[in-house]
């Protein structure tokens, strides 16, 4: 990495979500890993939320203009009509502010997810003449809306990222042209006094609670393990809940079936660092997660993993070795992989080491920086010589 290359100007990372869910915390990160190679950073966000907490211990700062959604689409022509004009407005003065932003500051856009943020934040970084740069932290799914980013995409962005070779190639040619593969970065925690053993061992599923993170297979996993004797205690939390509703199809899978007592519903956690401190084996069953966070997080950590063999996870655990692959929907599958973790302590210990040093060759620091410094150098951003300060 040339330390003596920085940019004039400002890095800006714009966010999805101002939540502690994965796209938006690689944003701030994003920021925080290259805020040695511009003048500025600022984080955009189109909402409030946890992330304003974590920007501003890390001294990183904000531009916000939040998004009205009024569920347009459902509703009727009354709840459309009633609705349309707050929508559109957010959209008019998030567009308008950045642009304002941006010509005051300029620099470089780093827009990050594909979600409904993305293309009023292209929109503004064209309309105020800077580079962009997007990075696609969901899976292809297709249909007019996939392919409408898509297009904006390629018409309106500079370069695309993609953080994991299987999600680039489920994409269209035309995205992958001008594109670069970039993993997500953590850093290794620092070692902490372990805490008492526990007398059952902990499986836990850290995510964002619902359907697309399989909350109920891993509760269909608890219930087989469970049912065949298996001693051990469960959790589950993150980001919370996806809906009132599927808190309340779990709660109802867990006292039908006697699971009180061994599964425990975290909901809402803004740190996990002291559930994986607790935890023996982290339990994903995905149907679709590019590269998911948690599973780099628990690797970190030295914690073997389970997970879907869906997306970017088999670039993530390799299978055997620092944890176990199975196939989406496979419950008994996950009941099987899951149990022999438990009942064999040297093959925890053993895979939990073989994924801690894996993760530090797959999630460098120093790795992504390279990658989004050579990204940047072909962008016509302006340059500072070696010592050079801001003006």
């Amino acid at each position: 990495m040339a330390a003596e290359l920085r940019f004039a100007g400002c890095l800006y990372a714009a966010a999805p979500w101002a939540n502690l869910t994965g796209a938006p915390i690689c944003a701030l990160e994003h920021l925080q890993a290259l805020r040695p190679y511009f003048d500025n950073v600022c984080l955009v966000l189109p909402d409030t939320g946890d992330l304003e907490d974590r920007a501003a211990e890390a001294q990183i700062p904000i531009w916000r203009s939040p998004l009205v959604f009024r569920g347009l689409r459902t509703g009727g022509i009354g709840h459309l009509l009633r609705g349309i004009g707050p929508v559109l407005r957010s959209r008019w003065t998030y567009v308008g502010g950045l642009v304002r932003r941006l010509r005051e500051r300029p620099g470089l856009l780093h827009v990050h997810s594909r979600a409904p943020h993305l293309p009023y934040a292209l929109l503004a970084g064209w309309l105020a003449r800077v580079p962009v740069a997007v990075t696609i932290h969901e899976p292809w799914t297709g249909g007019a809306e996939a392919w409408f980013d898509a297009v904006l995409i390629r018409i309106f962005a500079a370069r695309t990222v993609f953080p994991a070779a299987a999600v680039a190639d489920s994409y269209p040619r035309f995205l992958r042209r001008r594109a670069v593969l970039a993993r997500y970065f953590s850093a290794l925690p620092q070692a902490l006094p372990l805490p008492p053993p526990a007398a059952r061992p902990r499986i836990g599923l850290p995510a964002r609670l619902g359907h697309r993170k399989g909350v109920d297979v891993f509760l269909e996993t608890c219930r087989r393990l469970h049912e065949s004797g298996v001693a051990f205690d469960a959790w589950m939390g993150g980001s919370g809940w996806e809906s009132d509703m599927a808190c309340r199809n779990a709660a109802d899978f867990v006292a039908r079936h006697g699971l009180e007592e061994v599964v425990a519903d975290m909901g809402r956690v803004p740190g996990l660092g002291p559930l994986y401190a607790r935890t023996d084996v982290v339990v994903l069953p995905s149907r679709r997660d590019p590269l998911p966070r948690v599973v780099m997080e628990a690797m970190c950590r030295g914690i073997p993993v389970v997970a879907t063999r869906v997306d970017g996870i088999p670039e993530m655990v390799a299978d055997g070795e620092t944890g176990f692959l199975v196939d989406s929907e496979d419950a008994a599958g996950f009941a099987a992989a899951t149990a022999r973790l438990l009942a064999e302590p040297e093959l925890r210990a053993r895979m939990g080491a073989a994924a801690r040093a894996r993760a530090r060759q797959l999630f460098s620091e120093d790795a992504y920086v390279a990658a989004m410094l050579d990204l940047y150098r072909g962008l016509p951003l302006p340059r500072r010589a070696a010592g050079e300060g801001a003006a």
